[in-house]
């Protein structure tokens, strides 16, 4: 036995930490959905079992496509939007942790400092996830389902642990994927002309390489992304501004209100003034399914 795992039955023995589920579950959220800025007390772990979508962390855009996860540590605003195209569907755990020192300087994914992290390739911690959440809704006396749901955060935090180590490890190495910098100047970008020749260009590759690329490593095309990241802003402006749709066009990246109106009705089904007007009355929502 490990000197960790040693420990970490030592802790599940004498009952030295705290564990509480907020809220678990898997949830379906149909295209273009958007989820404003809010922050939680507990830490997030999303997981995208289909779909694509984009978080916002702070003013940071972070791409996510199937198989990928995202850590939101608490008290971290972020906001969440979904690919215009497709409905998305995330396996989902908001959770309270308290954990003596000595479990936190093992388990990387428990230490103070980093206010997200996002990780590939995790269906094993999706697996892991899942059974935390039947567990958490399943009908057991509460002695048993807190044994088994205390049993199985350790073990994702050992996974999770496993997978931060092995990414901060590429980071140090240079090894962070060919797109890192595209993606940050699109995000930084996206509301003026952008297109892929001339982000090829820029960055000094072929446009055939940069669609191949942003295909293969964020799972959706280079235009589908900038026109989510769009919609997603003028989605914003239609609820918090009262500039005009002609106004909100040009600072979302459209070059013309007729065009901003065909592409907004085409991916949310209604124009921009039905969008406006739905956000102030009194059904303010979208639509949201949760598989319990």
């Amino acid at each position: 036995m490990s000197n960790i795992e040693r420990r970490i039955a030592e802790v599940l023995l004498n009952g030295s930490f705290e564990i509480k589920v907020r809220n678990s579950g898997v949830f379906r959220f149909s295209p273009s959905y958007r989820f404003e800025t809010h922050n939680h007390k507990e830490i997030e772990i999303n997981y995208v079992r289909s779909g694509h979508c984009v978080i916002g962390v702070e003013g940071q855009f972070v791409p996510l496509r199937e198989g990928d996860c995202i850590i939101l540590y608490k008290g971290v605003p972020h906001w969440f939007l979904v690919d215009t195209n497709a409905n998305c569907c995330l396996t989902q755990l908001e959770f309270y942790v308290n954990m003596p020192e000595s479990i936190k300087e093992k388990l990387i994914f428990l230490r103070a400092g980093a206010k997200y992290h996002k990780l590939s390739e995790c269906g094993n911690i999706e697996l892991l996830m899942e059974n935390l959440c039947r567990v958490f809704r399943s009908i057991k006396t509460e002695d048993e389902k807190k044994a088994q749901l205390d049993l199985g955060f350790f073990q994702l935090f050992i996974e999770l642990s496993s997978k931060i180590e092995k990414k901060l490890e590429l980071e140090q190495r240079g090894k962070t994927g060919k797109m890192d910098g595209i993606i940050q100047y699109i995000n930084e970008n996206y509301d003026g002309e952008i297109n892929v020749e001339d982000l090829a260009a820029r960055f000094g590759l072929s446009s055939r390489y940069v669609r191949k690329c942003f295909v293969e490593e964020i799972g959706i095309s280079c235009q589908q992304y900038i026109t989510t990241l769009r919609i997603g802003k003028a989605k914003e402006l239609l609820w918090f501004s009262s500039r005009s749709v002609t106004e909100i066009a040009m600072c979302s990246g459209f070059n013309s209100s007729q065009y901003f109106c065909r592409v907004f009705q085409k991916y949310t089904e209604m124009t921009p003034v039905e969008y406006r007007n739905l956000w102030r009355g009194s059904k303010a929502q979208e639509y949201c399914v949760v598989d319990k």
